[in-house]
C-alpha cells in the first residue's frame, strides 16, 4: 500500500520481557459453539492475573459485538474475523502481554492465517483445540444456538450445516468430556510456563551438545573402535559418552522430565510426563564411521507431543543449529567461543520451481527413488548430506525438499523437526499426518518430508 510506513518500536521483544517478567503469546482456543472455549479461557487468565501476568482475553462474541461488528458469516466474513483478530492478539503479544483468543475458527486454513501472521511477528503461538462430540456440545446449548440452527432460524452454523475441521497439530488439546474446565485451565497455565521456560531450556540444550561435540570430537580424532548393535547399526565409545554427558547435564537441571535418548533403555514412565527431552546422542553414526564430517548431536524437547525446542550440532563443521517455538530458528558457523559469534536468524527459501532436493547419504530405497522420478520436472538440482544436516540446510533456505520413505526414530526428527517449523517450513509424515512425539511406538513408521513450502509436495 502506497504512503504506509511501518513504525518502529524503541522498546525491544527482549526489554519488554525483562521489565515485565514475562513474554508475550498468543493462545488459540479452537472448538465447537459451547466446547467449553470461552469458560477454560476465563479461567486461565484468572489464573494468570492471579500470579502477575498480564494477560488479554479475546472473547469471538465479543470480538463480533465491536471490532467485528460489520462482518458476517460467509466464508469471506468469517476469513476477515480470523485475520483481524489474530492482528488484534499479536499486536497485545508484541508489547508483552499473553493473549487468550477465543474464536471458532472452523477451518484449517483459518488456524493457519493466524499461525503465520503470528510467525511473521516473532510471536509464540499455541493452538489450544478444546475438544467435545457435537451432541454434547448440543446437549449443553447454553446459549441456544443449536436449537435455533436446527430449526433453520439461523444459517451456516459451524456443525449444523458449515464444516469444523478438527485440528490435526493443535499444541494443546483439552478433551472436555474428560477434563473438568479447571483442570483445563490449569493445563493452559502449565503450558504458557513452559513455553516462558523455554530460552533457558534452549541455553542447557545448547551447553550440553557442545560439551558432547568435544567429547566426539576426541574419538573422532583416535583410532576408535566400531561395535554392532542388533539392528546391525554402527555404535562408537562417542556415542555412549556423548549420552552420557548430555543425560547428565539435562537431569542436573530438568529433574522432573524424563529423557528418550537412543543410546538409554526406554523406561515407559515417560508416557506420564508432559514434557519429555528427545536425544539422539550421535545422529549419523555411519558418517562418523566413515570420518566425512556429516554428523550430529540433536536435542529436542517435546511437550504434549510436539517438539518445541531443537538443538543441532556438527561438531566436525563446527555449525550450531537451535530454535524454540516463538523465538525462531538461528544458526551459528564456526562457535567455538561462542561468546564471539553472531546468531544468523534463518528462515526457509521461497523457491517455487527448479527446487533443491536434499538426499541422503546413506538411507535410499525403491518407493523414494520412484518418487523423485516421477517429480523430477521440479526437481533443479539434489544436493547429499548426512544426518540431521538435510533439514538443516532447508531451514537455513540452501535446500526446499527431503523426503524419506525408510523407518527412522523419535531422536532422529524431533530436533530437526523444530527448526525447519521455526524457520517457516513444513514437515509432516509421510501420509500428510503430524509427526507426534513422546509416543510409546518410537519408531517413525509413515516415513516424512520436509518442505519450504505446502505447495512443493510431490505426488
Amino acid at each position: 500500500m502506497q504512503n504506509l510506513f511501518k513504525a518502529s518500536s524503541l522498546v525491544s521483544a527482549e526489554d519488554r520481557a525483562y521489565f515485565a517478567g514475562q513474554k508475550g503469546a498468543v493462545l488459540w482456543f479452537t472448538g465447537l459453539s459451547g466446547s467449553g472455549k470461552s469458560t477454560i479461557a476465563a479461567l486461565a487468565e484468572r489464573l494468570l492475573v492471579e500470579s502477575g501476568k498480564t494477560v488479554c482475553l479475546l472473547d469471538g462474541d465479543n470480538l463480533r459485538l465491536g471490532l467485528n461488528a460489520d462482518l458476517d458469516f460467509s466464508e469471506a466474513g468469517r476469513a476477515e474475523n480470523i485475520r483481524r483478530t489474530a492482528h488484534a492478539a499479536a499486536l497485545f503479544a508484541q508489547s508483552g502481554g499473553l493473549v487468550l483468543a477465543c474464536t471458532i475458527s472452523p477451518l484449517a486454513a483459518h488456524r493457519q492465517t493466524a499461525r503465520q501472521i503470528c510467525f511473521e511477528k516473532n510471536i509464540a503461538f499455541a493452538e489450544v483445540y478444546v475438544k467435545s462430540t457435537l451432541e454434547v456440545c448440543i446437549e449443553r446449548d447454553v446459549k441456544g444456538l443449536y436449537k435455533k440452527a436446527l430449526a433453520g432460524e439461523i444459517k451456516d452454523f459451524t456443525g449444523i450445516d458449515a464444516p469444523y475441521e478438527e485440528p490435526q497439530a493443535a499444541e494443546l488439546i483439552l478433551d472436555t468430556q474428560k477434563l473438568t474446565a479447571r483442570r483445563a485451565a490449569r493445563l493452559v497455565v502449565d503450558y504458557i510456563e513452559t513455553l516462558n521456560e523455554l530460552e533457558a531450556m534452549m541455553a542447557t540444550a545448547i551447553d550440553a551438545a557442545l560439551a558432547a561435540g568435544q567429547k566426539i570430537r576426541e574419538v573422532y580424532r583416535s583410532d576408535f573402535e566400531v561395535e554392532y548393535k542388533k539392528d546391525k547399526s554402527p555404535l562408537t565409545l562417542a556415542d555412549t559418552a556423548a549420552n552420557d554427558i548430555i543425560c547428565k547435564i539435562l537431569r542436573e537441571k530438568y529433574p522432573d522430565f524424563p529423557i528418550l535418548s537412543e543410546e538409554t533403555q526406554d523406561n515407559k514412565v515417560r508416557l506420564e510426563s508432559d514434557g519429555c527431552f528427545i536425544v539422539d546422542p550421535l545422529d549419523g553414526t555411519k558418517e562418523f564411521v566413515k570420518k566425512n564430517d556429516e554428523f550430529t548431536v540433536n536435542i529436542a524437547f517435546a511437550y504434549h507431543g510436539k517438539s518445541i525446542m531443537g538443538v543441532v550440532y556438527a561438531p566436525a563443521l563446527g555449525q550450531l543449529y537451535y530454535a524454540a517455538q516463538g523465538l525462531g530458528a538461528f544458526f551459528v558457523q564456526d562457535h567455538d567461543g561462542l561468546e564471539d559469534k553472531i546468531s544468523q536468524k534463518i528462515s526457509v527459501s521461497s523457491r517455487r520451481e527448479n527446487l533443491i532436493v536434499m538426499a541422503s547419504r546413506s538411507h535410499s530405497d525403491a518407493a523414494l527413488e520412484a518418487l523423485l522420478e516421477k517429480n523430477k520436472a521440479k526437481i533443479g538440482q539434489t544436493l547429499t548430506a548426512g544426518s540431521s544436516l538435510k533439514g538443516c540446510l532447508i531451514a537455513r533456505g540452501q535446500a526446499d525438499v527431503y523426503y524419506r520413505t525408510g523407518l527412522t526414530c523419535e531422536w532422529d526428527t524431533a530436533a530437526m523437526q523444530c527448526l525447519v517449523e521455526q524457520a517457516g517450513g513444513i514437515f509432516l509424515q509421510g501420509d500428510g499426518s503430524p509427526m507426534r512425539y513422546n509416543r510409546e511406538n518410537t519408531l517413525n513408521e509413515k516415513g516424512f518430508f520436509i518442505l519450504n513450502h505446502i505447495d512443493n509436495r510431490f505426488d
